[in-house]
């Protein structure tokens, strides 16, 4: 009934597509925004930096799941790591074109993005964790069962 092949934790999506599809949809939500402001709604300057802070949590979340699936936890380390400064970068110029604001004038979104940054680090070395743990179950296992 469930197949396996299809789950969410089996698919190995590198980070640079990831981060390439965050980036198309920052894009497309800040294209909407800048509609709606022409019409005369959502007209916060500060729409742009909150879109990026957002997707950029987003791509943190879906990336250190993404990460379970991944053969060589290093390897993706390095590319996830490398793919979220170039989101950070992306992201915070796409903001300061679609707003005119820095991140300095914008207001807090610095602090925000240091904190988005930290806890990204944070969940990825949760997901390694959590995966180490349940290699060295299934190493056990298998060795109680006498297969090793």
């Amino acid at each position: 009934m469930f197949d396996e092949s299809k789950s969410l934790y089996a698919k190995k999506i590198s980070p640079f597509v990831q981060v390439g599809v965050v980036i198309a949809i920052i894009l497309v939500f800040n294209l909407f925004t800048l509609g709606f402001k022409s019409v005369g709604l959502f007209a916060d300057p500060g729409n742009p930096w909150l879109i990026t802070t957002s997707f950029v949590l987003f791509y943190a979340l879906v990336n250190s799941v993404l990460s379970i699936a991944s053969d060589n936890q290093n390897k993706y380390w390095l590319h996830s790591i490398i793919s979220y400064v170039i989101l950070l970068v992306l992201g915070c110029f796409i903001a300061y074109l679609f707003s005119g604001l820095t991140i300095d004038e914008a207001g807090s979104y610095r602090w925000i993005l240091l904190i988005f940054s930290m806890s990204y680090i944070l969940f990825l070395a949760i997901v390694r964790t959590m995966k180490r743990i349940v290699r060295i179950a299934q190493k056990q296992d298998r060795a109680l069962r006498g297969e090793e």
